[in-house]
């Protein structure tokens, strides 16, 4: 299965275009670049420490650790979180705007500094594409319309690889965050009458490329994950498929922050059936495949391992997605249901 960089927009023209929107907000005095340790700086939201009766039974024996989100996101009906990714004592975890209205307000990230899990302290950043166009930046959405899923993420070096569902990954750039002025209005998005808005949030992460899946091979992009392949980094993919355990894993590998390439095209090494349905994320560490499965044991979750020797499983949580490893070797979901949304580790199964 092969990759290729999308024709129309190449990463040199998309860092180009980001620092553009980047400097027209400066000048303009509508804000302006900012890093993310200056983000991490301004964390706005405290969660609530520990996880629910329900999800410490569920994991009893496991040595669950994780957070709440504050009440209001824990119970909002039109942001779901999906994608769970990390560096260091940080996490990021993608939210789609859930809604039949057109347009959406796209895609959001929330990075938390779970440093001390007692007092999990958080942020929302919206996902933005930057355009040739008066208004500068537009939101995340599928190329005819409705918010991007962002079913699964993966942060590497300065780059997030964002799932693109049919077409392959999308990628943003930590390194070029932009401030915008105005937080006022939820409605509003770009630059218009003397004003920066992005629906209300104070911090916006522009995309520069997509990686397109080039043909040889039919697959969903449901997911995405750090994982390594040989002991080489690399990135592995899930495809959601709701009743059939036929969907596909596949990983590529990484050289630095991006994908090892041959000319213009990424090439897979390593691909298998789930056996599984039903994956909402997956992960690989050496010949392992880890599959996060929602709604496979009742109405329950089951976290998989799967080797050439077999496969094991653990109970999971109720509306499991996306799978992280994090450095202490803790296996991370963030749940999707309102008032049931964990964000939950446990030690890597063996």
């Amino acid at each position: 299965m092969r990759l290729r960089a999308r024709a129309e927009s190449s990463f040199e023209e998309g860092r180009a275009r980001a620092d553009a929107l980047l400097d027209r907000l400066g000048t303009a005095g509508l804000g302006g670049h900012r890093t993310l340790t200056q983000v991490l700086g301004q964390l706005n939201r405290t969660g609530r420490a520990g996880l629910t009766s329900e999800t410490r039974t569920r994991l009893s024996g496991l040595s669950p650790v994780g957070f709440r989100w504050n009440t209001g996101d824990d119970a909002v009906d039109y942001w779901y979180p999906q994608g769970i990714t990390g560096q260091g004592s940080s996490l990021l975890v993608s939210w789609y705007h859930k809604t039949d209205a057109r347009p959406t307000r796209g895609a959001r990230l929330s990075l938390v500094d779970v440093s001390d899990l007692a007092n999990p302290r958080y942020r929302h950043l919206l996902l933005v594409d930057p355009e040739d166009t008066a208004r500068g930046f537009g939101p995340a959405e599928y190329d005819g319309g409705g918010a991007l899923h962002a079913g699964g993420i993966a942060w590497v070096g300065d780059l997030l690889y964002v799932a693109d569902t049919s077409r392959g990954l999308r990628v943003y750039d930590l390194s070029r965050i932009a401030e915008v002025a105005n937080t006022d209005d939820t409605t509003r998005i770009g630059i218009a009458g003397g004003r920066a808005d992005a629906h209300g949030y104070r911090y916006v992460v522009p995309r520069i490329g997509r990686w397109v899946n080039a043909g040889g091979c039919n697959a969903r992009f449901s997911s995405v994950a750090v994982s390594e392949v040989g002991g080489q980094p690399a990135l592995a993919v899930a495809e959601y498929r709701a009743d059939d355990a036929n969907g596909k894993v596949v990983a590529w590998l990484l050289d630095g922050d991006e994908l090892r390439v041959e000319g213009d095209r990424a090439w897979a090494v390593g691909a298998a059936l789930a056996g599984q349905t039903r994956v909402q994320g997956t992960t690989r560490v050496g010949d392992a495949w880890y599959l996060s499965s929602s709604s496979q044991d009742g109405s329950n979750g089951r976290l998989y391992r799967a080797t050439p020797a077999g496969t094991t499983s653990v109970h999971w949580v109720y509306g499991a997605e996306d799978l992280y490893r994090d450095p202490r070797d803790r296996l991370w979901t963030a749940a999707e249901h309102p008032n049931r949304r964990d964000v939950v580790a446990i030690p890597r199964p063996r």
